[in-house]
């Protein structure tokens, strides 16, 4: 957690906005009158507590003033925040400047600020639940909730992945019971992940067309989950399931774990979900990993996957319990869409390399795709859509929003996309439709890629 954060623990959600205002505005030393500080954000109702809060921790200090006027003295304050050393007051005075465009409901700036200053390099920020947001804000749990979903509307932030609840798991007639990766009770609780929206991030808007992923048959005694890691379930069916390029290839590459088909059937729909979006989070970084210069052709790796999925568990004492088998399968599938948007694009090229299974050409491929001077940032989404080619008509898509420009770069594709949601539109319209047959990509990735 950010050390602003862990330093005003014990302040109202009021005395942290005005610290924060303070922080980013003023100097040590400079004087504070009453409207001084209302004007930062501090309500006439609560000023004599914000003041007696942040007097307490030192933020600021009564100035004993000479008058020579009858009737009560003027009031006025000095600031002596003595922590400057310990917080980036850059940050905070960057931050102050995109939360402009903030409604002026302090609950609201706040959780952002929350957000800004936990992000990881990535514009990431994960691990914190709701009640933990809560209580270093000083708000309530219903505040937090509004807050976010404001911001999300506001695009300030966007929900990459909604937390969940693991299922408990039962053995049925095991000699021995393993555990569900040796966490405790309260950590089967998943909490969700964030992502700060910079400008510019998502300008451009890619769709891509989605093979059939699962084929679901009465015959064969599974769940009907309607998700890009339901193909999860079908991996340990070997009868009623049409096979498709994803799961042909993920048999390609990898062997039953056959305990975790015990943790994957117990599971309700919701952790199917969460899966998907921790899924589709490991695709988003490894395709700006590779096309921001990453060598490793295969970027996303078990131990990351582990910990995106069970973390706090340990990853080093997971191989001989439940889920162990569930994140290799998730870093395969991950690695395989990866190439799958990646080599989407290259196909399209107007002026493509000849790769002819030369990973080091396929590399510099990726890469000639961004100019130097930018750092590549990629987003991953589900979208309910219908597309349509002349050959191909699919509705299960995904998209990419990024700042690469692809526009002058590819051949434009003659496809259509119809939104089923409104909720799925892309907020700039679709740039342009990448479709590639699943035999040419399935040939491509077992020629290229598996002899890694």
């Amino acid at each position: 957690m950010s050390e602003f954060f862990n330093l005003t623990t014990g302040l109202s959600a009021y005395s942290k906005w005005v610290l924060i205002r303070l922080i980013a505005e003023k100097t040590s030393g400079d004087e504070l009158s009453k409207s001084d500080l209302i004007k930062l954000g501090c309500p006439h109702n609560k000023f004599k507590k914000v003041i007696e809060e942040l007097q307490e921790i030192n933020a600021i200090s009564k100035l004993e003033a000479k008058h020579f006027k009858r009737g009560r003295p003027t009031l006025s304050y000095t600031f002596s925040y003595h922590s400057h050393d310990k917080i980036d007051r850059l940050k905070f005075t960057e931050m102050l400047a995109k939360s402009e465009g903030l409604e002026r409901r302090v609950p609201i700036k706040l959780v952002w600020y929350f957000f800004a200053l936990n992000q990881d390099e990535y514009g990431y920020v994960e691990s914190f639940s709701l009640p933990i947001i809560a209580k270093v804000c000083g708000l309530k749990n219903v505040e937090v909730k509004t807050a976010i979903s404001k911001l999300i509307e506001l695009n300030f932030i966007q929900q990459v992945i909604k937390g969940c609840t693991f299922k408990k798991i039962e053995i049925i007639g095991a000699k021995n019971e393993r555990s569900l990766t040796r966490i405790e009770e309260n950590n089967l609780k998943r909490s969700s992940c964030f992502k700060i929206i910079e400008k510019n991030q998502n300008k451009f808007s890619y769709l891509f067309t989605l093979p059939s992923i699962t084929h679901f048959d009465s015959s064969s005694g599974r769940k009907k989950i309607y998700s890009l890691t339901g193909l999860l379930l079908d991996f340990y069916s070997d009868k009623g399931i049409r096979e498709n390029v994803f799961l042909r290839l993920l048999r390609y590459e990898v062997s039953p774990f056959e305990h975790d088909f015990n943790f994957l059937y117990q599971q309700h729909k919701e952790v199917f979900r969460y899966f998907d979006e921790v899924l589709l989070k490991l695709v988003s970084m490894g395709i700006s990993h590779l096309i921001n210069g990453e060598t490793k052709i295969k970027p996303v790796c078990q131990k990351d996957t582990f910990n995106h999925i069970f973390s706090p568990a340990d990853y080093e004492l997971s191989a001989d319990n439940l889920g162990y088998g569930t994140s290799h399968l998730i870093t395969k599938l991950a690695n395989i869409l990866i190439h799958y948007i990646l080599y989407s694009i290259i196909y399209s090229l107007k002026d493509p390399q000849k790769i002819d299974g030369d990973i080091e050409k396929y590399l510099d491929s990726i890469q000639s795709l961004k100019s130097k001077d930018i750092n590549i940032d990629a987003l991953v989404r589900k979208i309910h859509s219908k597309v349509k080619f002349s050959d191909v008509y699919s509705i299960k898509n995904l998209t990419l929003l990024t700042n690469l420009d692809l526009t002058e770069k590819v051949n434009c594709n003659e496809g259509t996309a119809e939104f089923m949601d409104s909720k799925d539109q892309p907020t700039n319209r679709i740039n342009n439709i990448f479709h590639i047959g699943p035999e040419i990509f399935e040939a491509f990735y077992i020629n290229t890629l598996t002899s890694e």
